[in-house]
């Protein structure tokens, strides 16, 4: 039998499946023809071909973003992360991601895909099973689906593919995070503990007790230059935190200081001759990775309970709930922006939160 591009034969001498690329780089279109020989189906096809040019209202410019390489598109979609000014850290994993997705989750399972208009809900289907079993990443799921739907969102901006795609992934939901237990360490241990850290590592007790005042966050309290304190005369009366070192690259301002940050303030600006409002005892910028394995590493020592930066931004909000302040108050001094977060901390009930309730409804 001679040789005919794009046509394969399913039924001999009755049915016959015919396919072509109406332009270099897009998805294959396939058609099944009934025909009595092989010639008769290539015939069709060259009339099925035609008959879809004819037909055909794809633009230069939509063709360039529908038959765009995924090398290609990734150039765009860092592009695109990249000018948001989000860290360092978030650009590799949305990268990690990508190529596990349209790399070699592509090559291995789907190397027919080759560019975005041909992706459908079934290939992302399948890539939660490889996931979790060629992985073996099961717990992995729910970080790597959010990171799958932000570069398809992304990509959906930049052009690369339609709007139906995009409601199919909402589908998909995303698990719900287990929720990470904190320990319950009492006033005096923690006392005990940054008395300890305060002599031992000075350099370390400063962000850290700044931490454990206001709730912030470790990478952005050890970002804080000293051009960032607002003084009145010698005097700090507010800190300007950049966007650029928040996790939500907004400005978040501490624009509050009691008597006692005012202090820790002015004890770290006093004879500091770096950039950086906590320098390390060496003069460089504080590592905020070290600080994590210092009070990890020195908590489990010293009080026998293991503890990171991040325990002390959730005691804050533990105990800003349990106290029922102001959460207006409660955002402006932690910097936090996610208010649903911020909620779950004030949806607790206590038997003393409600009889405050049934106080107040006393005559």
């Amino acid at each position: 039998m001679a040789k005919y591009e794009g046509v394969r034969e399913r039924v001999p001498g009755k049915r016959y499946e015919v396919s072509w690329r109406p332009h270099k780089g897009a998805a294959r279109i396939f058609r099944n023809v009934e025909a009595a020989s092989v010639s008769e189906a290539y015939y069709k096809r060259q009339q099925l071909m035609a008959d879809h040019a004819k037909n055909a209202s794809v633009s230069d410019e939509d063709r360039k973003y529908l038959t765009a390489g995924f090398a290609e598109i990734w150039e765009s979609v860092e592009k695109d992360v990249t000018s948001d000014k989000r860290a360092k850290k978030t650009i590799g994993r949305y990268k990690k991601v990508y190529w596990r997705l349209f790399g070699e989750f592509r090559e291995k399972i789907y190397p027919s895909v080759e560019n975005p208009n041909q992706l459908s809900s079934a290939y992302f289907t399948r890539y939660k099973i490889y996931y979790a079993t060629d992985l073996n990443k099961q717990d992995g799921w729910r970080a790597e689906l959010i990171i799958v739907k932000a570069i398809m969102k992304r990509m959906y901006k930049l052009g690369y593919c339609g709007e139906d795609l995009i409601n199919k992934l909402r589908e998909f939901k995303t698990p719900k995070g287990h929720k990470k237990e904190f320990p319950n360490v009492p006033d005096s241990k923690i006392k005990e503990l940054f008395t300890f850290i305060k002599n031992d590592r000075p350099d370390y007790y400063r962000p850290l007790e700044f931490i454990r005042r206001t709730g912030r966050r470790r990478k952005e309290v050890t970002l804080i230059r000293k051009d960032d304190v607002i003084l009145n005369g010698i005097i700090p009366v507010a800190i300007n935190i950049r966007a650029e070192t928040t996790k939500t690259r907004e400005k978040a301002p501490l624009n509050y200081l009691d008597d006692d940050l005012t202090k820790l303030i002015q004890g770290a600006l006093s004879g500091n001759k770096t950039e950086w409002l906590f320098p390390n005892r060496v003069g460089r910028r504080c590592n905020a990775d070290k600080l994590y394995q210092y009070i990890k590493k020195i908590s489990l020592e010293k009080i026998g309970t293991e503890l990171t930066p991040h325990y002390f931004r959730h005691r804050f909000f533990t105990e800003c709930g349990k106290s029922s302040l102001p959460i207006a108050d409660v955002q402006s001094i932690s910097g936090i922006k996610d208010t649903k977060v911020l909620f779950e901390y004030y949806s607790h009930s206590t038997p003393e939160g409600q009889a405050k309730v049934l106080e107040k409804t006393r005559l």
